[in-house]
């Protein structure tokens, strides 16, 4: 048991609140009616709801570890937003089920993958450490995304439907205001630094490959995964200004090698609370015991 010392450095309100979409005129193209973005987006959407009950049980294995009675209060409130985030991105892959794609298919291979895991954690002291480092690398890789969806709204959001909008700017919120709560975990019961900055090479690698990899599996349902102007597409939000999504995030994602890192140092200074007022329409607080 840790000693009854500080462990937890989050320096944010994390927030517990219930979105609720109208997603039932939700177009099969939502963004620009552009097949690429469309399905980049649905590929990270469908990873979503097994990814975030995985960083869930990632670290709920280690809430007995813990005597700082402000991080468990933070683990208890990660966990309802995360649970949130889960039930939301549910209901957006529905949307992609109901145009015919291979939604339940590609969870179940998620599923099988990351509950493998906690399984192998159950008796495997590596496997339960290594499920939580990944869980605070890819809880950074998210918070880069959700600044850039808060800092650059125009290259993120141009021309997507506004319900859809609205879903990932109130879960690019959340993300920010519990960014640092898996780290503390990490932490605070002994993770290794050098594990750490070794997983975050193999998540990165992983998260990038996993969702182009489903974008393809959608862009070939639809026939138009060959097509030049989906590759016109895909090179141009991924490599070229002025979107160039993947070396965007470069620089925010390198701080996570710098010594003495640590994510309340990053994205505390974003206007989380106005973007909350644009999106209010869809919210409403949820009570958490």
């Amino acid at each position: 048991m840790s000693t009854n010392t500080r462990q937890s450095f989050t320096d944010t309100t994390i927030e517990v609140r219930k979105f609720d979409p109208n997603l039932e005129r939700v177009e099969r193209y939502y963004i620009a009616n552009d097949p690429f973005k469309t399905h980049f987006s649905n590929a990270m959407s469908i990873t979503f709801p097994e990814g975030e009950r995985y960083f869930l049980r990632s670290v709920l294995a280690y809430r007995d570890e813990i005597s700082d009675p402000k991080l468990q209060d933070d683990i208890k409130q990660f966990c309802a937003q995360e649970a949130q985030h889960s039930l939301v991105h549910d209901k957006l892959n529905e949307t992609a089920k109901r145009f015919g794609y291979p939604v339940k298919a590609i969870e179940a291979v998620i599923s099988r993958v990351l509950r493998g895991r906690t399984e192998w954690a159950k008796t495997s002291a590596f496997w339960k450490r290594y499920n939580l480092a990944a869980t605070t690398c890819l809880e950074h890789f998210t918070a880069i995304l959700a600044k850039q969806a808060l800092t650059r709204p125009d290259i993120i959001f141009n021309g997507m439907d506004p319900a859809i909008r609205a879903l990932y700017q109130w879960h690019a919120v959340e993300e920010i205001e519990h960014r640092a709560v898996s780290f503390d975990v990490y932490k605070a019961t002994g993770g290794s630094a050098l594990l750490l900055r070794i997983v975050m090479l193999i998540t990165s690698f992983m998260f990038i490959f996993t969702s182009l990899r489903i974008t393809y599996v959608l862009l070939h349902h639809d026939g138009v995964a060959f097509k030049w102007s989906t590759w016109k597409s895909a090179i141009g939000y991924l490599f070229l200004p002025p979107e160039a999504m993947l070396f965007r995030v470069i620089p925010d994602w390198l701080t996570f090698f710098l010594p003495g890192f640590h994510p309340s140092k990053y994205h505390g200074d974003l206007d989380t609370r106005a973007v909350l007022n644009e999106v209010g329409e869809y919210l409403q607080p949820v009570a958490t015991v």
